[in-house]
Protein backbone atom coordinates (compact mmCIF):
# COMPACT_ATOMS: atom_id res chain seq x y z
CA UNK A 1 0.00 0.00 0.00
CA UNK A 2 1.29 3.78 -0.63
CA UNK A 3 0.86 6.07 2.38
CA UNK A 4 -0.27 9.22 1.20
CA UNK A 5 0.47 11.36 4.75
CA UNK A 6 2.04 10.13 7.88
CA UNK A 7 1.53 12.13 11.53
CA UNK A 8 1.40 11.81 14.77
CA UNK A 9 -0.11 13.70 17.70
CA UNK A 10 0.63 14.42 21.44
CA UNK A 11 -1.51 13.61 24.19
CA UNK A 12 -1.17 13.74 28.17
CA UNK A 13 -2.89 11.39 29.89
CA UNK A 14 -3.92 11.99 33.66
CA UNK A 15 -4.56 8.94 35.86
CA UNK A 16 -7.15 8.53 38.11
CA UNK A 17 -4.42 7.58 40.53
CA UNK A 18 -0.49 7.18 40.75
CA UNK A 19 0.93 4.08 39.20
CA UNK A 20 3.28 2.82 41.79
CA UNK A 21 5.93 0.29 40.18
CA UNK A 22 9.93 -0.25 42.06
CA UNK A 23 11.29 1.92 39.51
CA UNK A 24 8.95 4.59 39.07
CA UNK A 25 5.46 6.33 40.22
CA UNK A 26 3.74 7.59 37.13
CA UNK A 27 0.85 10.24 37.61
CA UNK A 28 0.59 11.42 33.81
CA UNK A 29 0.75 9.00 30.87
CA UNK A 30 2.59 10.82 27.67
CA UNK A 31 2.98 9.50 24.47
CA UNK A 32 1.70 10.41 20.48
CA UNK A 33 -1.09 9.02 18.63
CA UNK A 34 0.33 7.69 15.15
CA UNK A 35 -1.88 8.46 12.02
CA UNK A 36 -1.17 6.59 8.59
CA UNK A 37 -3.56 7.72 5.58
CA UNK A 38 -3.80 5.64 2.14
CA UNK A 39 -6.59 6.56 -0.59
CA UNK A 40 -8.89 8.36 1.95
CA UNK A 41 -8.56 5.84 4.73
CA UNK A 42 -6.78 5.74 8.09
CA UNK A 43 -4.86 3.41 10.33
CA UNK A 44 -3.80 4.28 13.64
CA UNK A 45 -1.13 3.28 16.40
CA UNK A 46 0.19 4.44 19.98
CA UNK A 47 3.82 5.22 20.85
CA UNK A 48 4.39 5.61 24.85
CA UNK A 49 7.55 5.45 25.89
CA UNK A 50 8.28 3.38 29.24
CA UNK A 51 7.70 5.83 31.99
CA UNK A 52 10.81 4.10 33.30
CA UNK A 53 12.13 5.69 30.66
CA UNK A 54 12.86 9.34 31.81
CA UNK A 55 11.70 12.33 30.21
CA UNK A 56 15.58 11.79 28.11
CA UNK A 57 14.19 8.80 26.59
CA UNK A 58 10.77 10.27 25.95
CA UNK A 59 11.97 13.01 23.86
CA UNK A 60 14.85 10.18 21.73
CA UNK A 61 11.69 8.09 21.29
CA UNK A 62 9.06 10.49 19.74
CA UNK A 63 12.63 11.92 17.53
CA UNK A 64 12.83 8.87 16.18
CA UNK A 65 8.97 8.38 15.51
CA UNK A 66 9.24 12.47 13.67
CA UNK A 67 11.90 11.07 11.24
CA UNK A 68 10.48 7.52 11.09
CA UNK A 69 7.62 9.87 9.74
CA UNK A 70 8.79 12.07 7.53
CA UNK A 71 10.57 9.03 5.45
CA UNK A 72 7.10 6.78 5.68
CA UNK A 73 4.98 9.59 3.48
CA UNK A 74 5.18 8.34 -0.16
CA UNK A 75 6.59 4.98 0.09
CA UNK A 76 4.97 1.51 -0.24
CA UNK A 77 4.86 -0.70 2.38
CA UNK A 78 3.40 -4.35 3.31
CA UNK A 79 2.27 -4.96 6.99
CA UNK A 80 4.26 -8.09 8.25
CA UNK A 81 6.60 -8.28 5.20
CA UNK A 82 9.42 -8.06 7.88
CA UNK A 83 11.04 -5.11 6.29
CA UNK A 84 10.41 -2.36 9.11
CA UNK A 85 12.67 -3.68 11.09
CA UNK A 86 15.03 -2.98 8.64
CA UNK A 87 13.44 0.70 8.19
CA UNK A 88 12.86 1.28 11.77
CA UNK A 89 15.40 0.87 14.69
CA UNK A 90 13.76 1.88 17.74
CA UNK A 91 11.09 -0.49 18.56
CA UNK A 92 8.63 1.40 20.80
CA UNK A 93 8.10 3.24 17.31
CA UNK A 94 8.17 -0.08 15.16
CA UNK A 95 5.20 -1.30 17.20
CA UNK A 96 3.31 2.53 16.94
CA UNK A 97 4.13 2.36 13.20
CA UNK A 98 3.26 -1.81 13.07
CA UNK A 99 0.04 -1.06 14.48
CA UNK A 100 -1.48 1.80 12.20
CA UNK A 101 -0.54 -0.18 9.24
CA UNK A 102 -2.11 -3.22 10.06
CA UNK A 103 -5.22 -1.31 11.17
CA UNK A 104 -5.31 0.50 7.70
CA UNK A 105 -4.92 -2.89 6.06
CA UNK A 106 -7.43 -4.46 8.05
CA UNK A 107 -9.94 -1.42 7.70
CA UNK A 108 -9.06 -1.91 3.13
CA UNK A 109 -9.80 -5.70 3.71
CA UNK A 110 -13.00 -5.31 5.72
CA UNK A 111 -11.81 -7.10 8.91
CA UNK A 112 -10.96 -7.04 12.39
CA UNK A 113 -7.33 -6.45 12.88
CA UNK A 114 -6.88 -10.11 14.72
CA UNK A 115 -8.71 -11.73 11.89
CA UNK A 116 -6.07 -10.31 9.24
CA UNK A 117 -3.34 -11.63 12.07
CA UNK A 118 -4.55 -15.36 12.09
CA UNK A 119 -7.62 -16.34 10.41
CA UNK A 120 -8.79 -18.75 13.48
CA UNK A 121 -8.17 -16.53 16.02
CA UNK A 122 -10.38 -15.68 19.00
CA UNK A 123 -12.64 -12.93 19.58
CA UNK A 124 -12.87 -12.98 23.44
CA UNK A 125 -9.39 -11.76 25.30
CA UNK A 126 -9.11 -12.63 29.42
CA UNK A 127 -7.51 -10.14 31.44
CA UNK A 128 -5.92 -9.46 34.98
CA UNK A 129 -7.56 -7.33 36.49
CA UNK A 130 -4.95 -4.52 37.92
CA UNK A 131 -4.68 -3.89 41.79
CA UNK A 132 -1.67 -1.76 42.33
CA UNK A 133 0.36 -2.42 44.94
CA UNK A 134 -0.49 -3.94 48.48
CA UNK A 135 -1.28 -0.14 50.10
CA UNK A 136 -4.74 0.11 52.27
CA UNK A 137 -6.88 0.01 49.60
CA UNK A 138 -5.92 -3.03 47.46
CA UNK A 139 -8.46 -4.78 49.24
CA UNK A 140 -11.28 -2.64 48.50
CA UNK A 141 -10.22 -2.98 44.87
CA UNK A 142 -9.44 -6.75 45.12
CA UNK A 143 -13.19 -7.44 46.13
CA UNK A 144 -14.57 -4.70 43.14
CA UNK A 145 -12.44 -7.22 40.96
CA UNK A 146 -13.88 -10.45 42.08
CA UNK A 147 -17.74 -8.46 41.66
CA UNK A 148 -16.54 -7.74 38.19
CA UNK A 149 -16.19 -11.05 37.24
CA UNK A 150 -12.78 -11.26 37.21
CA UNK A 151 -10.46 -14.41 37.72
CA UNK A 152 -7.53 -13.13 38.14
CA UNK A 153 -5.57 -10.07 39.64
CA UNK A 154 -2.59 -8.72 39.49
CA UNK A 155 -0.47 -6.95 42.11
CA UNK A 156 2.90 -4.92 42.37
CA UNK A 157 5.03 -6.35 44.80
CA UNK A 158 9.02 -5.02 46.38
CA UNK A 159 7.78 -1.55 47.06
CA UNK A 160 7.79 -2.22 50.71
CA UNK A 161 9.41 -4.72 52.90
CA UNK A 162 8.81 -8.43 52.05
CA UNK A 163 7.23 -9.06 55.98
CA UNK A 164 5.13 -6.10 55.73
CA UNK A 165 3.57 -7.21 52.27
CA UNK A 166 2.82 -10.48 53.65
CA UNK A 167 1.22 -9.22 56.37
CA UNK A 168 -1.24 -7.52 54.00
CA UNK A 169 -1.61 -10.49 51.39
CA UNK A 170 -3.01 -12.08 54.29
CA UNK A 171 -5.73 -9.69 54.88
CA UNK A 172 -6.09 -9.34 51.42
CA UNK A 173 -6.73 -13.11 50.81
CA UNK A 174 -9.23 -13.27 54.19
CA UNK A 175 -10.97 -10.93 52.25
CA UNK A 176 -11.08 -11.57 48.41
CA UNK A 177 -13.05 -15.07 49.18
CA UNK A 178 -11.91 -17.89 46.69
CA UNK A 179 -12.84 -15.67 43.43
CA UNK A 180 -9.38 -14.29 43.07
CA UNK A 181 -6.27 -16.56 41.65
CA UNK A 182 -3.07 -13.34 42.24
CA UNK A 183 -0.63 -12.83 39.83
CA UNK A 184 2.65 -10.60 41.53
CA UNK A 185 4.86 -8.25 40.19
CA UNK A 186 8.36 -7.67 42.08
CA UNK A 187 9.79 -5.87 38.84
CA UNK A 188 13.28 -7.29 39.86
CA UNK A 189 12.48 -5.53 43.29
CA UNK A 190 14.57 -8.38 45.52
CA UNK A 191 17.60 -9.80 46.46
CA UNK A 192 17.77 -13.78 46.24
CA UNK A 193 17.11 -14.48 49.97
CA UNK A 194 14.28 -11.89 50.40
CA UNK A 195 12.12 -13.49 46.89
CA UNK A 196 12.94 -17.18 48.83
CA UNK A 197 11.44 -15.86 51.53
CA UNK A 198 8.56 -14.39 49.73
CA UNK A 199 8.05 -17.07 47.15
CA UNK A 200 7.88 -19.82 49.81
CA UNK A 201 5.71 -18.22 52.04
CA UNK A 202 3.55 -17.79 49.41
CA UNK A 203 3.34 -21.75 48.78
CA UNK A 204 2.43 -21.87 52.56
CA UNK A 205 -0.32 -19.09 52.87
CA UNK A 206 -4.07 -20.50 53.52
CA UNK A 207 -6.40 -19.68 51.03
CA UNK A 208 -3.84 -18.02 48.65
CA UNK A 209 -4.33 -18.86 44.88
CA UNK A 210 -0.94 -18.02 42.73
CA UNK A 211 -1.13 -17.55 39.31
CA UNK A 212 2.53 -16.62 38.84
CA UNK A 213 5.04 -14.47 40.07
CA UNK A 214 7.06 -11.77 37.52
CA UNK A 215 10.59 -11.06 37.94
CA UNK A 216 11.63 -11.87 41.82
CA UNK A 217 14.80 -11.16 41.33
CA UNK A 218 17.40 -7.85 41.11
CA UNK A 219 20.08 -8.76 38.42
CA UNK A 220 18.99 -12.63 37.62
CA UNK A 221 20.22 -14.73 35.19
CA UNK A 222 18.65 -17.62 33.23
CA UNK A 223 20.38 -20.17 35.99
CA UNK A 224 19.39 -18.20 38.95
CA UNK A 225 15.56 -18.08 37.70
CA UNK A 226 15.73 -22.08 36.32
CA UNK A 227 17.01 -22.94 40.30
CA UNK A 228 13.64 -20.94 41.58
CA UNK A 229 11.28 -22.40 39.44
CA UNK A 230 12.51 -25.64 39.63
CA UNK A 231 11.41 -25.00 43.47
CA UNK A 232 7.66 -24.24 42.77
CA UNK A 233 4.37 -25.22 41.58
CA UNK A 234 3.83 -21.98 39.85
CA UNK A 235 5.14 -19.91 36.97
CA UNK A 236 7.66 -17.74 37.32
CA UNK A 237 7.64 -15.08 34.83
CA UNK A 238 10.30 -13.00 32.92
CA UNK A 239 9.17 -9.25 31.80
CA UNK A 240 11.84 -6.70 31.33
CA UNK A 241 14.40 -9.50 32.04
CA UNK A 242 13.61 -10.75 28.31
CA UNK A 243 15.20 -7.99 26.40
CA UNK A 244 18.01 -7.81 28.50
CA UNK A 245 18.25 -11.72 29.34
CA UNK A 246 17.67 -12.59 25.35
CA UNK A 247 14.31 -14.52 24.74
CA UNK A 248 16.49 -17.45 23.23
CA UNK A 249 18.20 -17.75 26.56
CA UNK A 250 15.55 -17.72 28.76
CA UNK A 251 13.80 -20.05 26.73
CA UNK A 252 16.65 -22.67 25.88
CA UNK A 253 17.45 -22.89 29.76
CA UNK A 254 13.76 -23.59 30.40
CA UNK A 255 14.46 -20.51 33.07
CA UNK A 256 10.67 -19.62 33.97
CA UNK A 257 7.33 -21.09 32.56
CA UNK A 258 5.95 -17.96 31.46
CA UNK A 259 7.37 -14.88 29.48
CA UNK A 260 5.37 -11.45 29.89
CA UNK A 261 5.63 -9.51 27.05
CA UNK A 262 5.10 -5.89 26.36
CA UNK A 263 4.86 -5.89 22.12
CA UNK A 264 5.82 -2.20 21.92
CA UNK A 265 9.10 -2.93 24.26
CA UNK A 266 10.40 -6.34 21.34
CA UNK A 267 9.15 -4.69 18.16
CA UNK A 268 5.57 -4.89 17.34
CA UNK A 269 3.32 -7.34 16.50
CA UNK A 270 5.05 -9.79 13.74
CA UNK A 271 8.50 -9.72 16.45
CA UNK A 272 5.56 -10.66 19.12
CA UNK A 273 3.89 -13.75 17.06
CA UNK A 274 7.79 -14.85 15.69
CA UNK A 275 8.45 -15.18 19.70
CA UNK A 276 5.16 -16.85 20.54
CA UNK A 277 5.54 -19.61 18.26
CA UNK A 278 9.41 -20.30 19.62
CA UNK A 279 7.97 -19.85 23.09
CA UNK A 280 5.47 -22.71 22.32
CA UNK A 281 7.88 -24.55 21.01
CA UNK A 282 9.42 -24.82 24.31
CA UNK A 283 6.35 -25.08 26.32
CA UNK A 284 6.38 -21.54 27.71
CA UNK A 285 3.25 -19.45 28.39
CA UNK A 286 3.23 -15.77 26.74
CA UNK A 287 1.48 -13.18 28.11
CA UNK A 288 0.81 -9.41 26.75
CA UNK A 289 0.71 -6.19 28.98
CA UNK A 290 0.72 -2.71 28.88
CA UNK A 291 1.83 -0.19 30.98
CA UNK A 292 -1.09 2.25 31.38
CA UNK A 293 -1.48 2.84 27.62
CA UNK A 294 -4.24 4.75 25.47
CA UNK A 295 -7.12 2.80 24.78
CA UNK A 296 -5.58 2.15 21.17
CA UNK A 297 -2.35 0.61 22.91
CA UNK A 298 -4.63 -1.36 24.66
CA UNK A 299 -6.99 -2.59 21.78
CA UNK A 300 -4.01 -3.31 19.64
CA UNK A 301 -2.57 -5.96 22.04
CA UNK A 302 -5.95 -7.44 22.51
CA UNK A 303 -6.11 -8.20 19.06
CA UNK A 304 -2.68 -9.16 18.89
CA UNK A 305 -3.13 -11.64 21.79
CA UNK A 306 -6.45 -13.12 20.43
CA UNK A 307 -4.25 -13.75 17.21
CA UNK A 308 -1.37 -15.34 19.57
CA UNK A 309 -0.75 -19.43 18.89
CA UNK A 310 -0.84 -20.65 22.21
CA UNK A 311 -1.67 -19.80 25.25
CA UNK A 312 -5.97 -19.07 24.71
CA UNK A 313 -7.85 -18.44 27.90
CA UNK A 314 -4.73 -17.39 29.77
CA UNK A 315 -5.41 -14.17 31.24
CA UNK A 316 -3.03 -11.00 29.56
CA UNK A 317 -2.16 -8.08 31.42
CA UNK A 318 -4.15 -5.53 29.49
CA UNK A 319 -6.96 -4.91 32.09
CA UNK A 320 -5.23 -0.84 32.96
CA UNK A 321 -7.73 1.54 31.40
CA UNK A 322 -9.27 2.00 34.73
CA UNK A 323 -6.26 3.72 35.51
CA UNK A 324 -6.74 6.58 33.56
CA UNK A 325 -8.76 9.51 34.02
CA UNK A 326 -8.95 10.40 30.19
CA UNK A 327 -8.10 8.81 27.14
CA UNK A 328 -7.63 9.09 23.39
CA UNK A 329 -10.44 7.51 22.00
CA UNK A 330 -13.62 5.76 24.08
CA UNK A 331 -12.39 2.77 25.73
CA UNK A 332 -12.72 -0.84 25.06
CA UNK A 333 -15.30 -2.61 27.86
CA UNK A 334 -14.00 -5.43 29.74
CA UNK A 335 -16.90 -7.64 31.05
CA UNK A 336 -16.45 -10.07 33.49
CA UNK A 337 -12.75 -9.85 32.91
CA UNK A 338 -12.86 -10.44 29.29
CA UNK A 339 -12.06 -7.67 26.39
CA UNK A 340 -14.68 -8.97 23.81
CA UNK A 341 -13.09 -7.80 20.09
CA UNK A 342 -16.15 -6.47 18.07
CA UNK A 343 -16.02 -7.17 14.63
CA UNK A 344 -15.24 -3.99 13.27
CA UNK A 345 -12.76 -3.44 11.17
CA UNK A 346 -9.52 -2.39 11.93
CA UNK A 347 -9.08 -1.72 15.86
CA UNK A 348 -12.52 -0.87 15.93
CA UNK A 349 -11.53 2.24 17.35
CA UNK A 350 -12.12 5.75 16.69
CA UNK A 351 -9.68 8.27 18.12
CA UNK A 352 -11.20 11.45 19.26
CA UNK A 353 -10.70 15.22 17.62
CA UNK A 354 -9.00 16.45 20.73
CA UNK A 355 -6.24 14.67 22.53
CA UNK A 356 -6.35 15.20 26.34
CA UNK A 357 -3.07 17.49 26.96
CA UNK A 358 -2.60 18.00 23.23
CA UNK A 359 -2.56 21.52 24.06
CA UNK A 360 0.50 21.40 26.72
CA UNK A 361 2.60 20.47 23.35
CA UNK A 362 1.77 23.49 20.89
CA UNK A 363 4.08 26.62 20.73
Amino acid sequence: MRIDEASSRPYALRLARPWVAASATMTTRYGRLVALASDGIVGFGDCAPLPSSGEKGHAETFRALDEALRALAGEELEPLSGGLGERIAQPQVRWAVETALLDLQAKQNGLPLHRLLRQNSVSEVPVNAALGRLDAGCVDRAQKAAQAGFAVAKIKVGVDPVERELEALKELVGASGDVLSFRFDANRAWAPAEAHRFLHALVKMDGLRVDGVEEPLAGPTPHALAFLQAELPFPLAADESVPVLGADALLEARAVRRLVVKPARIGGMDATLDLARRAQQAGVELVLTSVVDSAIGVMAAAHLAAALPTGQGLAHGLGTLAWLAEDVAAPPPIEMGVIRLAERPGLGLTPFDHLPGGDLFQG
